[in-house]
């Protein structure tokens, strides 16, 4: 049956929540003006001292033939690298305390790295510091909403001098979060939908579920024993936005499969199915199949804050004792969306979670290559924080009998970044692949940018229980927490091998990519696409930027990696 007929027998669509181009994708302002006693948090972020460090640390940390390998560094390692003086950051505190000091308390605290300030004040202190109004802004796609400066563009540095901000003080603050560009409004990357019956599918492919992971990924073959294991090899997944899942609906799920009653052991933030939030499902799939993939402990990070603000996020994440060092994200926007600035300050967080060793995943999104055109094919848009070179991007594919295999799912993000340039370790992969027949036009994209995904899995006809209903998902946000709990498998491997976690993986899948099927099933066959775009980056032996090296299998990446 074809897609099209496919998706005319759907009976029903519980929630659309899929990654578009970015236009009409930002927030809309609706003129509402805060309340002046209302609270206020801004981060105020400073000038690294030796920011290349971050970058030389990160790489002899993850070379496995060095001699730094095995050696981890600590919170206060990075702090004492990269961060500002404790004298400094009292002086950029003192400086804020003394502006339109009459309007209300201010207090101010370095974040753990001394590298961000948090302040917490009343909005009518932040507007008269600011010389601006905060107001309210709508997600272009949920009724939630964000209060943020009436002044999308905006000179920090020159109301620095107005304020008579001492030198100092001034040269080392590099932006506010609160003021100038508004964050970019996150979107999953997921569909659920309900379909007539299992005959009628509402995606393109087979059947998904647990057993069927656990048999074609190898995971069935890993021990369960879990005596010797600590939190740290374990997974976690990150939320935003207000979106929850009901435990009820997990232990149902689980149950279904004959598999083990595997709750969430950790809950950071506020999970709060029955608070009105989002609930679009995307926490409900992650900790489906994040504790069942393979038997073992997740824990879950929640924030409910609508203004996404990475950097602090990956701050309460890195000061999070005996935090799961397997992440799993399945959250992104276009590129040009996030700007350069923000991208640089995410790629630095990503840098130090690294050099901590931990791994992130990040789904790479649910628009194909993306578009810039309405109608027409335009340049295609890459996705972030997927396309940066500091995380492990996961595309998708989906099943089918048909081929013998797996087949990129058309809808599966995947292309060149915009924004961060190719990394030498890629080199060779994707000069391969820029040099084999059918791609797009070179017009459409930046063959010179970091090319993704770097893997991919199952990503329609996901069975899912949500909402006391059995339901279907579509989406990378599937084929990332699966990917990452395969990876999971090889932390705890590795721990009772006497090895310590991953870490920073990247650099090294693309020296063990040579071999096509390396590490597991290469995808050889097939196209992501847009729609106005029709086919665009084609499946190739080895690494394409459509399903990366293709899907992963326990006992392959074991042999690699543990």
């Amino acid at each position: 049956m074809s897609a099209q007929n496919q998706k005319m027998n759907i009976k029903a669509v519980i929630c659309l929540c899929l990654i578009a181009g970015s236009f009409g994708e930002l927030w809309n302002p609706n003129g509402e003006r805060s309340k002046r006693h209302q609270e206020v948090k801004f981060r105020i972020d400073l000038l690294k001292r030796n920011p290349e460090w971050l970058d030389k640390t990160l790489e002899a940390v993850s070379d496995p033939n060095g001699p730094m390998y095995e050696v981890y560094m600590t919170n206060e390692d990075i702090k004492q690298n990269i961060g500002r003086s404790d004298r400094e950051i009292k002086s950029v505190i003192r400086f804020f305390k003394k502006q339109c000091a009459s309007l209300c308390p201010l207090s101010g605290e370095a974040m753990i790295h001394n590298d961000f300030i948090k302040i917490k004040t009343c909005a009518a202190r932040y507007e008269c510091i600011f010389d601006t109004e905060l107001v309210r802004y709508k997600h272009p796609l949920y009724e939630k909403y964000i209060f943020h400066s009436a002044k999308t563009t905006y000179d920090l540095d020159a109301r620095l001098k107005e304020l008579n901000a001492p030198l100092g003080v001034r040269s080392i603050i590099t932006g506010i979060n609160k003021v100038g560009r508004l964050p970019p409004p996150l979107k999953y990357h997921g569909e659920i939908r309900r379909a007539k019956d299992d005959s009628t599918l509402p995606f393109e492919g087979d059947k998904v579920d647990p057993l069927i992971i656990r048999k074609n990924y190898g995971t069935d073959a890993f021990s369960t024993d879990t005596s010797s294991n600590n939190s740290q090899n374990s997974n976690c997944m990150i939320e935003f936005n207000s979106n929850y899942f009901k435990p009820s609906d997990i232990q149902v799920f689980q149950s279904h499969y004959n598999l083990p009653t595997n709750p969430l052991v950790q809950i950071i933030g506020n999970n709060d199915p029955d608070s009105g939030g989002a609930s679009l499902g995307e926490a409900t799939l992650d900790s489906s199949y994040l504790t069942t993939v393979i038997d073992q402990d997740t824990w879950g990070f929640f924030d409910g804050d609508w203004e996404f603000d990475f950097a602090s996020f990956t701050q309460d994440l890195m000061n999070t004792a005996n935090a799961p060092k397997i992440v799993s994200i399945s959250y992104g926007n276009p590129e040009s969306n996030f700007g350069d600035y923000n991208m640089n300050q995410c790629d630095d967080e990503f840098k130090k979670l690294g050099i901590l060793k931990f791994t992130i995943f990040i789904s790479s999104g649910d628009s194909g290559v993306g578009n810039t055109g309405y109608f027409w094919c335009g340049n295609y848009e890459p996705d972030y924080p997927t396309a940066s070179p500091y995380v492990v991007s996961v595309g998708g594919t989906y099943l089918s009998d048909d081929f013998g295999g797996e087949q990129p799912w058309n809808d599966g993000g995947g292309g060149f970044s915009n924004h961060n340039s190719r990394p030498s370790w890629q080199d060779d992969a994707v000069t391969k692949y820029l040099s084999s027949s059918n791609l797009p036009s070179s017009s459409l994209y930046n063959s010179s940018g970091r090319g993704y995904p770097d893997f991919s899995g199952y990503a329609t006809n996901l069975r899912i229980y949500y909402h006391d209903a059995w339901n279907y998902i579509g989406g990378t946000s599937a084929s990332c927490p699966i990917t990452a709990a395969v990876f999971t498998a090889i932390n705890i491997e590795r721990q009772r091998n006497g090895k310590g976690p991953l870490g920073y993986i990247t650099p090294q899948i693309y020296q063990h990519g040579n071999d096509a099927g390396a590490f597991g099933y290469d995808v050889t066959s097939g196209y992501n696409y847009q729609p106005n775009c029709a086919k665009a980056f084609p499946a190739h032996a080895g690494w394409d930027a459509a399903t990366g090296f293709g899907s992963v299998k326990y006992d392959k990446l074991l042999e690699i990696f543990g």
